[in-house]
């Protein structure tokens, strides 16, 4: 296999506005990094550890920042489709924030046991071996594509509500033309540079924040004004399928998505032993009372059927309440919740594109994926290669599929790995007994974890039987791509190495840029290991390292 530091370019220059390898700390965030380092289960050396300067309260604040996305405004419709009813409704919502409080415990142990890893594909390659680990990475960027196609036909479906009616006849293609169209935006976006993605959504969060402070606010004036018939349904029509739950539970939990975050920033935080459990605790309390609260908004405003029907919940509510005050208000809350709702969903996918391409990257410094993923723009400092093959894995996702599928396929490829990172809980106390924990979650919750993982993966099974066994089709095709690429060098090198000389002067053809005289991985003139083979080979990991 072609290893990055292996590619030689055609053309020596010393131009500075060109693509070529930079070293992974001035391209990548620390918590995508970490993703692949190497883990040794004596981590703790003084010089690997970061600054503990993370309170209580600046953890929580992070960690909800990180969950409320785009989903509370997508996927009320598609749970209520699963379950029938509000009560049961309500009762998934709640119990998704408790289950993401016992998937973020396990994350958070493992985070702070190995604090320079921070990812699950690194959980799964130390307790499981290297292919395990390539297998999580595999799945992980085709899941991170459908992410990103939901969040685009998030953004489509709340634009196009201000210049189409939902009833158009061509409303489905219109959105998922604007939706690919967006994807190709933020990848051109992304590859200009970061700081500006950056800056955009932090703006667009505050956006979303109001919106939903401003939906709340209209459903207790509703209810108020004496009209309590929507949520007066209770348990009225409730599906008794419990395999139709599970998706159900799998929309719900897309919404508190973020809880993963949590292992990355679990070293910097004081007195871990203490804060980090309180720390998710508080966090998954607090946005599942704000879910919860904004569910019983939408269903304050919508009844059961009308909330079923619609993508565009948000805007659908609002327009229920200000109909009485004529067609301006009717067409300023539309404008307020569309536009606001379109904007901060488009900043998340800046986010998501931005953190997803850094996959296919350190995938190729670990010598996993194709070594011209590796290739980085030294004028924005972007993965090229990476943002372009992201892009074009979520531009397929956009088109055969609905928002309610892509959501459970994302869930349902998702929780086979984090069922796994549960279990290594178990696992490695076992394993490695004395290995330093700042803190033990209890044992019950990774069973818990570990249980709900099965319910999850299960359910899709039994419901949709040939679209589940697909999936896992998908996921089991990594290990023949395990064993024919990543761990057969000789075989691939000499094809791979023409693609990716190929590959770099097509760039420097249509980009007008030119390409370094050598590439080289950061740590690897010190000797770091960069060969392919078993589960204890460093392969690459340590060579991220400097």
């Amino acid at each position: 296999m072609t290893k990055v530091q292996d590619v030689v370019y055609a053309n020596n220059n010393n131009n500075t506005d060109n693509i070529g390898m930079l070293p992974p700390q001035q391209t990548l965030p620390p918590a995508i990094l970490d993703n692949f380092n190497d883990v040794d289960p004596e981590i703790g050396k003084k010089e690997q550890e970061l600054e503990k300067n993370l309170t209580l309260f600046h953890t929580v604040s992070l960690a909800v920042g990180q969950i409320i996305g785009s989903g509370i405004f997508i996927s009320p419709n598609v749970v209520l489709k699963g379950v029938g009813s509000m009560g049961i409704s309500l009762i998934v919502w709640a119990l998704a924030g408790v289950l993401s409080v016992c998937g973020a415990l396990c994350f958070g142990e493992l985070g702070a046991m190995y604090p320079q890893s921070g990812g699950e594909c690194q959980y799964n390659k130390v307790t499981y071996g290297r292919l395990a680990g390539f297998a999580n990475l595999w799945v992980l960027i085709i899941v991170c594509s459908m992410g990103i196609a939901v969040i685009a036909l998030t953004f489509s479906s709340y634009l196009i509500c201000l210049f189409a009616d939902p009833e158009y006849a061509h409303f489905e293609m219109i959105k998922k033309i604007v939706a690919a169209s967006a994807v190709v935006i933020v990848i051109g976006v992304c590859i200009y540079g970061t700081k500006l993605g950056v800056w955009v959504q932090s703006i667009f969060t505050v956006l979303k924040v109001l919106s939903l402070i401003f939906l709340v606010v209209i459903a207790i004036i509703f209810l108020g004004q004496g009209n309590v018939e929507n949520i007066s349904s209770g348990f009225t029509g409730s599906n008794l399928d419990v395999s139709d739950w599970s998706g159900a539970m799998l929309s719900a939990l897309w919404a508190y998505n973020g809880w993963t975050s949590i292992s990355v920033i679990a070293s910097e935080v004081q007195n871990p032993e203490k804060n980090l459990p309180r720390a998710l605790v508080i966090t998954g309390l607090s946005v599942t009372v704000i879910y919860v609260i904004v569910n019983l908004a939408y269903h304050a405003l919508l009844s059961p059927a009308q909330l079923a029907q619609s993508e565009s919940v948000a805007v659908f509510a609002g327009e229920t309440f200000f109909a009485p005050y004529g067609p301006g208000a009717v067409t300023f809350v539309k404008y307020f919740f569309a536009g606001s709702v379109a904007l901060s969903t488009f900043g998340s996918l800046l986010s998501m594109v931005l953190s997803t391409s850094r996959l296919p990257y350190v995938g190729a410094l670990d010598n996993m994926m194709p070594g011209f993923f590796g290739l980085v723009s030294k004028r924005s400092k972007t993965p090229v290669t990476s943002l372009l093959f992201v892009g074009l894995t979520s531009f397929v996702c956009i088109w055969p599929s609905n928002i309610g599928s892509l959501i459970q396929y994302v869930g349902f490829l998702s929780w086979i790995f984090w069922g796994l990172c549960f279990a290594a809980v178990i696992i490695l106390r076992f394993r490695n007994p004395n290995t330093h924990r700042p803190f033990k979650v209890p044992l019950f919750v990774p069973v818990i974890a570990i249980l709900t993982s099965v319910f999850l993966i299960l359910g899709p099974t039994i419901s949709s039987p040939l679209t589940s066994l697909l999936w896992l089709l998908v996921t089991f095709v990594s290990v023949p791509v395990y064993y024919g690429y990543v761990d057969n060098e000789g075989k691939c090198d000499g094809w791979m190495r023409k693609l990716t000389h190929k590959l770099t002067y097509y760039l420097e053809a249509t980009t007008g840029v030119s390409s370094t005289d050598s590439v080289g991985v950061p740590g690897a003139e010190a000797g770091a290991s960069t060969s392919g083979g078993g589960a204890s080979s460093n392969a690459g990991y340590g060579a991220t390292k400097s």
